[in-house]
C-alpha cells in the first residue's frame, strides 16, 4: 500500500482558509504557498483503487466521489457515447438493488438481449434489410421490457440515499474520466461503501434498451435541436481529425440506435475495475477509519488488465480550416486553436490569457463587443483542461442586425494584441486575483474541492490542482505573450460559424452553451 501526504512548502506558515478569503477580499496579497496546504492522505490499495481522503470537520457531512479514468477518449467509431451510455446503466441497480425479484428477470433479460440483437443485426443489413421484422422485433423488445417492470424498482438507489440524508446525487462523463458523485452526513460512509462497492461488483443493466431512447432524446435536445450544441459538434469535429475528442461524449446518432447490452457490459468490464478507478472524500471523517472501511468493501474487488494506451494523436494542424452550420437561429461564431495538455508549461499562461480575453465584465472582450461597441450579447473563452492536447476556444453571439464577420474581427484584433503588445502589470495582477479568488472559492467547498481533486488525478495528478494555481500566481507578461504567438496563428485556428435558414431569428444565447454542451 502506497501512503503520499502533501506537504506544505517548507517555512510556510498554514492559514485558515477562511483568512485566506478575507485577505483576498479585503485586497491584501495571499501567497499561493499559503494556500497550498491541503492535508490530502493517497493510499493506493493492494488491487490498485487509489484513494484520495481530506478530513474537514467544519460540518458533519462528507463529500463522496467516486471517478474512473474513462471517457469519450477511450472509445471507438461504433462505441461512440458508450463512456456516456454507461453511466446511465450504473443507475439501473444491480442484483440486489433497484429489483423485487432477480432470479425473475434474468429470463426476460436474455429473451430481450436475443430479440434485440436480432434486430440490430437485421437493420444492419442495410438496403437489404427487412424492416418489417426489425419493427416486429423492436416492439417485442418493449413489451418484454414492460414486463420485467414488474419486479423493478425504479429510482432505488436515489431513494435510498435520500432517506439517510443523501444530496446531490449525480453524475458526468467527459472525455476523460466519468465521475459519481453524492454529499452524505458523516454517519452514513458505510452506506456508501456496500452501496457503491456493490454497483461495481454486481450491475444490472435492466432497462437497457429503454434507456437507449432516453440518452437518443437527451441527444436530439442537447445537440440535434440546439444551435449551441450542433455549433460545438461541427467545431470540434472540424478542429479535430484523428483525436477522439472530434465526437461529443454523447456520441453519434447511429452509434447510439445499435447500442447492444453486451457491448456495454464489456466496456464496464475493461473500464469499472479498481485499478483504474479513484475515490476521493472530502469532509469530516477520521482519515485511518476511513481508509479501512473502504478497503473492507473495495479491496477484495479483483483488478483488471491496465486498459490500452490511446496511441492516436493529433496530427498538427497546417491551415486554417473553416466550417458553416445552417440552422434556425440567430447568427453565431466559435473560433479555436489547438493548444496543450493538463502538466504542460504552457497550460496556466494559456489559462491567464483566457481569462484576459473573456473572464468577467472587466474583460477585453466583454469590454469591446457588449460595452463599448455593442457588437455582441454573449462573449465566452476556454482553455481546455484535457488529458491530451486540448483547445482554446472563443465563442460569440452577433446582436441583431451585426455580422458574424464584424465580430470575428474584433475577437482576432484583440487576439493578436496578445501576440504583439505585453499585458500591463495592472491588467495582469487584477485577472490573478480573480482567479486566485475563485481558487479560495473551490477550496471552502467540500463538493467542489472534491470534484477538483477527482479532475486533476484522472486527467493528471491531483497535486497539479495546487501546483496550478502557483503556476498562475507565477505567469509573467512575456509569457502569455509567448504562448500566444506560438498557438494563435492562422494556420492553426478553426472558424465555425451558424449561418441562419429562418426569415427571423430567435434571441438565443449560444455561445456559454457551446461550452456547456460538449
Amino acid at each position: 500500500m502506497k501512503l503520499h501526504l502533501y506537504r506544505a512548502p517548507a517555512g510556510g506558515a498554514r492559514i485558515p482558509l477562511w483568512l485566506s478569503l478575507l485577505a483576498l477580499l479585503a485586497g491584501s496579497v495571499v501567497r499561493a504557498e499559503d494556500l497550498a496546504q491541503l492535508p490530502v492522505r493517497e493510499f493506493v490499495l493492494d488491487n490498485g483503487l487509489t484513494l484520495l481522503l481530506l478530513e474537514r470537520h467544519h460540518s458533519p457531512s462528507v463529500a463522496c466521489h467516486m471517478a474512473f479514468k474513462v471517457g469519450s477518449n477511450n472509445e471507438t467509431v461504433g462505441v461512440t457515447g458508450a463512456a456516456h451510455m454507461l453511466e446511465h446503466m450504473m443507475f439501473k441497480g444491480t442484483k440486489i438493488m433497484s429489483t423485487r425479484d432477480y432470479e425473475a428477470e434474468i429470463p426476460i433479460m436474455e429473451e430481450i438481449d436475443r430479440i434485440a440483437n436480432e434486430a440490430l443485426d437485421e437493420r444492419l443489413q442495410g438496403d437489404r434489410a427487412d424492416m418489417e421484422k426489425v419493427q416486429a422485433g423492436l416492439a417485442r423488445v418493449k413489451e418484454l421490457t414492460e414486463k420485467q417492470r414488474q419486479y423493478i424498482e425504479s429510482e432505488a438507489l436515489a431513494n435510498l440515499y435520500k432517506k439517510n440524508g443523501g444530496t446531490g446525487i449525480n453524475a458526468y462523463t467527459a472525455n476523460d474520466y466519468t465521475n459519481y458523485i453524492i454529499k452524505l452526513p458523516s454517519n452514513k460512509l458505510e452506506l456508501w461503501c456496500w452501496l457503491e462497492s456493490d454497483r461495481i461488483t454486481n450491475p444490472v443493466f435492466r432497462e437497457f434498451y429503454s434507456e437507449k431512447e432516453v440518452v437518443h432524446e437527451e441527444r436530439r435536445m442537447r445537440v440535434d435541436t440546439s444551435p449551441s450544441g450542433a455549433m460545438w459538434e461541427l467545431f470540434m469535429a472540424t478542429a479535430y481529425q484523428a483525436h477522439p475528442y472530434r465526437w461529443m461524449t454523447i456520441g453519434w446518432t447511429s452509434d447510439i440506435e445499435n447500442y447492444r447490452r453486451e457491448t456495454m457490459l464489456r466496456f464496464l468490464q475493461r473500464y469499472y475495475a479498481p485499478n483504474n478507478a479513484v475515490i476521493i472524500w472530502v469532509g469530516d471523517f477520521k482519515t485511518e477509519e476511513a481508509r479501512a472501511l473502504i478497503e473492507r468493501y473495495f479491496g477484495s474487488i479483483p483488478p483488471q488488465q491496465p486498459p490500452d494506451p490511446l496511441v492516436t494523436r493529433e496530427p498538427e494542424q497546417k491551415g486554417e480550416r473553416r466550417a458553416v452550420l445552417e440552422f434556425d437561429a440567430n447568427p453565431s461564431i466559435v473560433m479555436g486553436w489547438h493548444t496543450v495538455a493538463l502538466g504542460s508549461s504552457d497550460q496556466e499562461p494559456l489559462e491567464v490569457a483566457q481569462s484576459i480575453l473573456a473572464e468577467g465584465r472587466t474583460s477585453r472582450l466583454y469590454q469591446r463587443l457588449r460595452e463599448k461597441e455593442q457588437l455582441a450579447s454573449e462573449v465566452y473563452a476556454e482553455q481546455d483542461r484535457s488529458e491530451y492536447p486540448g483547445l482554446f476556444a472563443v465563442a460569440a453571439d452577433p446582436i441583431q442586425g451585426v455580422s458574424v464577420e464584424r465580430v470575428e474581427q474584433v475577437i482576432l484584433e484583440e487576439v493578436e494584441r496578445l501576440r504583439s503588445e505585453d499585458v500591463s502589470d495592472w491588467e495582469l495582477q487584477r485577472v490573478k486575483n480573480q482567479l486566485q479568488s475563485s481558487f479560495v472559492a473551490q477550496l471552502e467547498s467540500n463538493y467542489m474541492l472534491a470534484r477538483e481533486l477527482a479532475d486533476y488525478e484522472c486527467k493528471h495528478s491531483w497535486e497539479m490542482f495546487l501546483e496550478s494555481e502557483r503556476k498562475r500566481q507565477s505567469v509573467t507578461a512575456a509569457d502569455i505573450r509567448r504562448v500566444a504567438e506560438k498557438y494563435f496563428t492562422a494556420r492553426n485556428r478553426t472558424v465555425v460559424t451558424l449561418k441562419p435558414t429562418g426569415p427571423e431569428s430567435k434571441a438565443v444565447s449560444q455561445a456559454s452553451g457551446a461550452m456547456v454542451t460538449r
